[in-house]
């Protein structure tokens, strides 16, 4: 299946968030870099057959079928228990470390997007306040209510605009 080729402009807007996303990913701490390796390794298919291994050779050395080794942790385990348990402490952290980085990238774009509407409104609006003004020069007839045109040709308040959507949304 081909798919249609891309507009110029589309590619350049796609090198623009490579562009970012390889900015955020670069300033990264060193720690979240870590972080990041421990969790993606965490999420994978070798961590999960890494501990089935892990176990089955614990359980089996431990119930005394592969050798004639002395039990070092006894059925039920406890020590099994205890290291599962540590993992767990330390799996959980990085988890929470991925998020709060993950959290931090979609602030970012949640900013950036803002930005692109704020300025995307602004350039409707003047290009609406250019089109009614060339209009009336040219004597064409009105395709809206005056009322409508001059309301898309104001410029949006936004502080009012978010303390507006705050009354909406506030739930008592």
């Amino acid at each position: 299946m081909s798919s249609a080729p891309l507009s110029e402009t589309a590619k350049k807007n796609i090198e623009a968030i490579a562009q970012v996303e390889h900015v955020m990913h670069d300033r990264r701490s060193r720690v979240e870099r870590i972080g990041d390796w421990i969790a993606r390794f965490f999420g994978s298919l070798w961590f999960i057959a890494a501990h089935v291994v892990l176990f089955t050779v614990w359980i089996l050395l431990n119930v005394r079928i592969l050798l004639s080794f002395a039990a070092f942790d006894p059925y039920p385990f406890p020590f099994l228990g205890l290291v599962v348990g540590i993992e767990f402490f330390f799996l959980t952290t990085f988890v929470l470390m991925n998020q709060n980085l993950q959290s931090k990238r979609q602030e970012h774009w949640g900013h950036l997007n803002l930005q692109i509407c704020l300025l995307t409104e602004q350039e409707v609006t003047k290009n609406m306040q250019m089109l009614h003004v060339i209009t009336r020069h040219l004597g064409l007839q009105k395709p809206a209510t005056e009322k409508e045109v001059k309301e898309m040709a104001q410029t949006t308040p936004v502080s009012t605009l978010v303390e507006e959507i705050e009354k909406v949304l506030v739930v008592e």
